[in-house]
């Protein structure tokens, strides 16, 4: 079996949290888990939620701009285990802005490695999802894994429809009638998807939309596209909070804590 690596990409330039000062990843949030109430940094539930799965070795995607991460997280102990972190700078934001570039970056780093991927600026529950997830993943010999989640606002994410095999079938983009009630928000890969991502990265930027966002959206459709393993894993029983802007952060706190079943 490859090693495992958890990949928190942190890179992105949170346009939509203007004119808050604070970088989101390091937003506050109370939470009652079930066990206790504590107060949080967001990006501590990806740290938390990578650990509990096995992975201690974590690449995060930072930019100039979130230095303060490095000096933040380093160190992080959860359950009495420290995190081993790794950070790699992404750059030419202004002109390469997506997650396909943050992950390309991260590449070498990350290549040869079975891949946990968190966003640093959600909080999903269970705390072990990626245990479930994984074991799924291997079950299916699969390239790539998306960890499902139910959602109120399918509109705002990514619905995934699964069939009864739990192959993805296809795959929506903040779509105004989605065919789903849920939303991807952890992955899981191995080497055929990065090297996909790889070279569809570095297509991108010999073409004419070289000037356009790359979405993930766009590689997940080319790995169904090239008749890659591509299965999903419903936490039917999960929950996911997106922070994406300003209102989310805002709608968290007035909620006074977010309770969560741990």
């Amino acid at each position: 079996m490859k090693p495992i690596i958890g990949y928190i990409p942190a890179g992105g330039r949170g346009m939509r949290m203007k004119p808050f000062r604070l970088i989101k990843e390091l937003l506050p949030v109370y939470i009652n888990d079930g066990m206790e109430s504590k107060v949080f940094l967001l990006i501590e539930n990806a740290i938390r939620v990578l650990m509990k799965g096995g992975a201690k070795d974590i690449v995060c995607t930072i930019n100039q701009e979130k230095e303060v991460l490095m000096h933040t997280i380093s160190g992080f102990q959860s359950d009495d285990e420290k995190a081993r972190f790794a950070f790699v700078y992404q750059e030419n934001l202004a002109m390469e802005y997506g997650l396909p570039f943050a992950i390309e970056g991260a590449s070498p780093f990350l290549k040869g490695h079975t891949v946990f991927m968190k966003f640093p600026d959600t909080i999903v529950y269970p705390l072990d999802c990626f245990k479930e997830l994984f074991e799924f993943h291997q079950s299916k010999h699969a390239d790539l894994t998306l960890g499902v989640f139910p959602t109120a606002n399918p509109e705002r994410l990514g619905p995934v429809v699964i069939d009864e095999e739990g192959k993805v079938t296809t795959i929506e983009d903040k779509p105004q009638c989605p065919s789903a009630r849920n939303t991807w928000n952890i992955l899981i890969w191995e080497d055929p998807f990065l090297d996909l991502l790889v070279n569809e990265v570095n297509t991108y930027r010999k073409s004419a939309k070289s000037n356009k966002e790359l979405l993930i959206y766009d590689i997940f459709q080319k790995a169904l596209d090239e008749s890659l393993k591509v299965y999903a894993y419903e936490f039917t029983n999960g929950c996911c909070n997106d922070i994406a802007c300003i209102d989310d952060a805002k709608n968290l706190w007035a909620q006074g804590q977010l309770r969560m079943e741990a």
